[in-house]
């Protein structure tokens, strides 16, 4: 690979209208874009009342990707991101599309919850706009879900999801382009009661000033720019759209200044949400960003790589929350880390799109974390709240990975819970679990110090743990917990044996 390329970074936005792509070269901590690239997919507008997606809308989507696969290809893959938004999550057998999208592209692609969606999108809008101490309100209208964020600098302070968007909105109230003054006033009404739980704190926090990002808004202010009603959204210029609409009948037909073509399809749908906004919040006026997610994930990248990883704070928070036993969580991390570089090699435990050291070390730092809820089942509690628990940072199948394996860091090994992801990964976890099973078991004694145990791969599947000196012989439990773990590790085709070296 070219030297000149191991500075290039790219992030893949899957989003639920278009994709985009963009390659940025980090200079001195920031970011240059070099390449953009977007492709309207209209992925949502395929998706199946039974949440399969459609055989068009699946090869729209493949061939984009096979696009995007030709521009990132000489970029170092640890240097690429790519995630999923609104219509991957609620794909049903989301699996079978996934596997085929990364043969197109090349990388595995991470779905994000909505919450970690509108994180990411504060962090791109952030990074694209002069430092200062204003509180700021960002909206981000996609094509399932509209994202609402209060934050100060870099830093967020308030994170909505909702599932509205303008491709949802308009097949649901705009079928086939049709615009009238009833058919918006259902379409703001009905938006404006999905935005309500979420208004009173939204309003209550307050802000100095108010952003919007992403293709419906950006789009919208061109049309504002266009027709010389200024630089800034207000409510006017947004009235005046809707009657501009209202009076064409349909979408086509609407003879707007600065309304691309490719955008009428979701413009109406768009429009109620934003509409429907600046009432619930009393919006006076709105500033265009063009930064968004995919900026984001640039920047949230760059960091994990050379500065803070937002997941390691995720699992901080977690610790805390649940009272971990901080010490016993380090010292079953360090032989698990240790184990980890003995095998790692002859398992293949590597992957550009998923660190299997970083996911076995935090599995186990909150292994243990379920105990704040009970004793009884506490491998299944643990299991619920990394499930369950707002992990910013985290992809979707990334917290699945954590689960499965904090699940099954003891007693009788669920191998279903691997099985749900998608090959090679699902292997790959599963060796992983063991790791951490062997390093749960040595510490069961909770000493502050173990001797660094040797681990032997006989084969791929015979796995040998060979200790200092006499130190099994002066750990009886240890031994008998070994004796356990080999019989269940058994039952899914695996040999343990060990002995003093």
């Amino acid at each position: 690979m070219n030297e000149s390329n191991q500075n290039l970074y790219a992030a893949i936005d899957l989003g639920s209208n278009s994709f985009h792509l963009i390659i940025a070269r980090e200079q001195h901590g920031q970011m240059q874009p070099v390449d953009r690239h977007k492709e309207m997919v209209r992925m949502r507008a395929g998706l199946q009342p039974d949440g399969s997606l459609s055989k068009e809308a699946e090869e729209r989507a493949l061939d984009c990707l096979a696009r995007f696969g030709q521009l990132i290809a000489n970029i170092p893959p640890e240097n690429v991101r790519c995630v999923g938004t609104n219509t991957l999550r609620n794909m049903k057998n989301s699996a079978r599309f996934l596997k085929k999208a990364r043969k197109a592209l090349g990388h595995d692609i991470h779905i994000i919850s909505g919450q970690e969606e509108a994180r990411l999108i504060y962090l791109g809008v952030a990074h694209g706009l002069p430092r200062s101490d204003e509180q700021r309100l960002v909206i981000d209208i996609g094509g399932g879900s509209t994202e609402f964020i209060i934050g100060r600098g870099y830093s967020h302070e308030h994170l909505t999801s909702t599932e509205m968007g303008c491709v949802s909105i308009s097949q649901s109230f705009f079928p086939e382009g049709a615009v009238s003054a009833k058919r918006f006033e259902h379409a703001i009404t009905r938006c404006r009661q999905i935005l309500r739980p979420y208004s009173r704190q939204l309003r209550q926090l307050g802000w100095d000033a108010a952003y919007g990002a992403s293709g419906t808004i950006k789009s919208i202010g061109v049309i504002c720019e266009a027709n010389g009603w200024g630089e800034a959204i207000t409510p006017d210029a947004l009235a005046n759209i809707r009657t501009a609409l209202i009076k064409a009948g349909n979408v086509d037909k609407a003879d707007i200044s600065g309304l691309k073509d490719e955008r009428r399809p979701v413009i109406a749908g768009g429009l109620a949400v934003l509409s429907a906004a600046f009432e619930e919040l009393d919006i006076d006026a709105m500033r265009v960003s063009n930064h968004a997610l995919r900026e984001g994930l640039i920047y949230d990248l760059l960091g994990r790589l050379i500065a803070e990883d937002s997941r390691e704070t995720s699992i901080r928070a977690l610790q805390r929350w649940t009272q971990v036993d901080i010490a016993q969580a380090s010292r079953v991390a360090k032989t698990a880390r240790a184990l980890f570089k003995q095998v790692h090699n002859s398992w293949k435990l590597h992957s550009p799109d998923f660190d299997y050291r970083k996911l076995l070390i935090w599995a186990a730092e909150i292994h243990e974390a379920g105990k704040a809820i009970s004793l009884k089942k506490y491998r299944a509690h643990s299991a619920y709240l990394v499930s369950n628990a707002e992990l910013s940072g985290f992809s979707q199948q990334e917290k699945e990975m954590l689960s499965a394996m904090v699940y099954n860091h003891r007693g009788k090994i669920d191998m279903s819970r691997f099985d749900a992801l998608i090959e090679p990964h699902n292997k790959r976890l599963r060796n992983l679990t063991i790791l951490l099973r062997l390093a749960v078991r040595l510490h069961r004694g909770r000493e502050p110090d173990l001797p660094e145990p040797l681990l032997i791969l006989k084969d791929k599947k015979h796995l040998h743990l060979q200790f200092d000196d006499d130190w099994l012989a002066q750990h009886p439990l240890t031994a008998l917990d070994l004796e356990t773990e080999a019989r269940h590790l058994s039952d899914i085709g695996f040999t343990l044996t060990f002995d003093n070296g």
